[in-house]
């Protein structure tokens, strides 16, 4: 299947809170409640543990958080006590190999990791005040958790992404900033297989957010707000969506499936939308998926070979 060019849109925004946020990520918040995200989870957030999907064994409202590369995600819910979730508690162990070690991390809890590289996306996770944290390693979980003042403040959105016009809730949420240029090199990772269209110059994106609605048949609907880096940018960068969202309608058309797409300007903000009729039409990804030869698959996605 030829790879489809769909926009993810990651976007930038400084933060302005008092307690920190992760300042420079991506973070999407998937809510199994509404209808069809069960199912889109079991589609694309492809972790699992010796074929056993991690997804399913964690709260129905968890998150992905990434930093500036895509093997800097983590996974992040409210657990409660991990003895509280019998099959979480018992793949963990499979997780982190037989001769699992420990370090202590900036949050000042332990966090536990497989010592041999595996090259797959989980091999790390810590727990902090009823919440866990997984990720591919140990540094990974450090650096996300270095001068976090509480586990909420990792996956709570800064104001300004909600004056934007983020919902408060929804089947799938996700904002991100670019503040420090770092999405730049995350959005060129995934302009070719991401399922929401990213603009050719990611450069002069400031801040992104948006929700997806999921509708009967596996329609999904793409909401969104960009809002450029210099305001002088924000008629090139509507150009460059719209020529991306183009192409996108014109190659989904090859595969009979139908989409519409627009980009409004809103005063500083551009106003995106995207309607697909069937997202798993051609199975694409969010996220690259990582070799798995332990039988833990990547982050989302089918699992691909380098």
């Amino acid at each position: 299947m030829k790879r489809i060019r769909f926009f993810m849109l990651f976007v930038i925004g400084m933060i302005t809170l008092d307690m920190p946020l992760r300042a420079h990520s991506m973070t999407f918040q998937f809510d199994r409640t509404k209808s069809g995200v069960a199912e889109l989870v079991e589609s694309y957030v492809k972790f699992s543990v010796h074929g056993k999907q991690l997804a399913p064994m964690l709260p129905p409202l968890f998150y992905l958080v990434t930093e500036s590369s895509e093997k800097e995600t983590v996974v992040v819910a409210k657990i409660g006590k991990i003895s509280q979730h019998k099959e979480l508690a018992a793949i963990l162990p499979d997780m982190l190999g037989q001769t699992p070690k420990q370090v202590k991390g900036p949050h000042g809890k332990i966090i536990f990791y497989n010592p041999v590289p595996e090259n797959t996306k989980l091999g790390a996770y810590t727990e902090w005040k009823e919440w866990i944290f997984l990720a591919g390693t140990p540094d990974v979980l450090a650096q996300f958790l270095k001068g976090v003042a509480s586990p909420e403040a990792v996956v709570t959105p800064d104001p300004v992404f909600l004056s934007d016009g983020l919902p408060k809730s929804a089947a799938v949420r996700y904002w991100a900033n670019n503040a420090n240029g770092k999405f730049t090199t995350l959005i060129r990772e995934n302009q070719q297989r991401s399922l929401v269209p990213l603009p050719k110059d990611p450069a002069s994106l400031k801040r992104f957010s948006g929700v997806f609605y999921i509708g009967p048949g596996r329609k999904i609907v793409t909401n969104a707000t960009a809002v450029p880096v210099k305001l002088n940018q924000r008629a090139a960068l509507k150009k460059d969506l719209e020529l991306t969202l183009d192409s996108s309608r014109r190659l989904l058309t090859i595969f009979k499936v139908p989409a519409s797409g627009s980009v409004v300007e809103k005063g500083k903000i551009l106003d995106l939308k995207l309607s697909i009729d069937d997202y798993l039409f051609g199975q694409p990804e969010l996220f690259k998926g990582a070799p798995a030869p332990s039988g833990i698959t990547g982050l989302v996605g089918p699992v691909e070979k380098e």
